[in-house]
């Protein structure tokens, strides 16, 4: 996966969080999380300042209450969130021709980039011109060429002398709608090529600044972000690089640095292999979460609404049949009871969870029906069921009296596991739909 080395290290400080019994391993997961961030490669001024932010978010929080575990990794998610950005950024194209502009170091991936970019564009029905710019690579230009032809877009540029060949090119802009500039990879303590994307930016005059950094950038990335930014303004990132096993704190560096947006990443070596960035759902990845993320978006796919005082009272052991027939309705339209516990942060995957959880997975089906033949008083105090109600309920769903009993020794036994049970991320969950518990 992507940033597999920051992402295990953060992931398992989550996990040291969720399996601890109280909040006395709070700030030794902080730690955790911040010798996590620097042996992941993100620069040590980074570090610092978002670390001082979780910290200082945390004291605020618990001015106003006992602060849970749940809600310090709503902090240190929503902190990560906010540096990759809280929402999905777009390239905004408000003019045409619209000038992007594609810098990085040597070996970012830029050309490639350029290409997908353009193949993003053309797919979205823009007329988009590819220019090659790297006079300083050999075969830069050809290798635009070959990756021009296969996604069928026009091509402009080459030579020796990009400065030249925006000049050569800039009268066949107007027939297009986009215009996405390869420049030569440089390293920005190189005085030559930091005057010469200089001059290529008074020229080009693009309308957009586009940062290409690949995933393994490592603790390099402050130095060279912060000197892309000063001299050219970056506007976005694109991340590249990211299907390797690269730790990738260089890519938080960036966009902590530059305060740019990531808006797309590189997933793989082919054209297609591009996507736009999901801020959200790429920290719930790096954070382990990514089963939670997946379950929200099922539950507003399948347009559920969640009745809260029926969750609070499953939560805290104190529910009745009428609570497990709605969790059962509503859990059938997302996956098996199973697949969604898969999906739950810290909740165990065997023992007698998951066994309870299997057995509930099978009879599913059968013991909606049986609740279907049951009257509202049954429902709602399911002790006044004896031998004569689990006989006609038994006869009344063309069951078996067995069965009626089986659901109730399961909802019995899954009252007993939820009062015992640390069910702290069940409530983080409840908290994405709206309730607080």
């Amino acid at each position: 996966m992507a940033f597999e080395g920051l992402s295990n290290r953060l992931r398992e400080g989550i996990k040291k969080l969720l399996n601890s019994t109280g909040n006395e391993k709070i700030e030794e997961v902080l730690t955790d999380i911040q010798t996590a961030l620097t042996e992941g490669d993100v620069d040590k001024a980074t570090i610092e300042k978002l670390m001082k932010k979780i910290r200082d978010d945390i004291k605020s929080n618990k001015g106003k209450g006992l602060v849970t575990r749940e809600k310090v990794i709503d902090v240190i998610y929503n902190n990560l969130v906010e540096i990759v950005g809280n929402e999905e950024t777009k390239i905004n194209i408000d003019s045409v021709p619209f000038k992007i502009l594609l810098v990085g170091l040597f070996g970012s991936g830029k050309t490639t980039t350029a290409a997908k970019l353009a193949n993003y564009y053309k797919k979205r029905g823009y007329r988009v011109l590819l220019l090659g710019l790297d006079t300083f690579r050999p075969a830069a230009y050809q290798q635009l060429e070959q990756l021009s032809k296969q996604i069928n877009v026009k091509i402009a540029g080459g030579g020796d002398d990009p400065v030249k060949a925006i000049k050569n090119a800039i009268g066949s802009f107007k027939n297009f709608d986009i215009v996405i500039a390869d420049s030569a990879g440089r390293d920005i303590l190189d005085n030559a090529l930091v005057k010469e994307i200089k001059l290529v930016k008074e020229t080009l005059k693009p309308n957009n600044v586009t940062l290409v950094i690949p995933a393994d950038l490592g603790q390099n990335a402050s130095i060279q972000v912060k000197g892309f930014h000063e001299l050219l303004d970056i506007n976005n990132i694109i991340l590249t690089k990211t299907d390797g096993t690269a730790n990738g704190g260089g890519a938080l560096t960036a966009a902590y640095i530059s305060g740019a947006k990531v808006t797309f990443i590189g997933t793989g070596e082919k054209i297609n292999d591009f996507e736009e960035f999901n801020p959200k759902k790429f920290v719930s990845k790096l954070l382990g979460l990514e089963g939670l993320e997946s379950l929200l978006e099922k539950a507003k796919e399948e347009n559920i609404q969640v009745n809260e005082e029926s969750a609070k009272r499953v939560i805290k052991g104190e529910f009745n049949l009428m609570d497990v027939y709605e969790q059962y309705s509503s859990a059938k339209k997302i996956g098996s009871p199973q697949k969604i516990a898969e999906m739950m942060p810290g909740v165990p995957s065997s023992g007698r969870t998951k066994e309870l959880l299997e057995k509930q997975e099978e009879n599913i089906g059968k013991f909606i029906i049986l609740m279907d033949s049951m009257t509202k008083e049954e429902l709602e105090n399911p002790k006044v069921i004896d031998a004569s109600r689990i006989s006609r309920v038994a006869k009344g769903s063309g069951t078996s009296e067995e069965l009626v009993r089986e659901l109730l020794e399961q909802y019995r036994k899954m009252k007993t596991v939820m009062k015992m049970s640390n069910n702290r991320q069940f409530s983080g969950l409840l908290r994405r739909f709206g309730i607080k518990i």
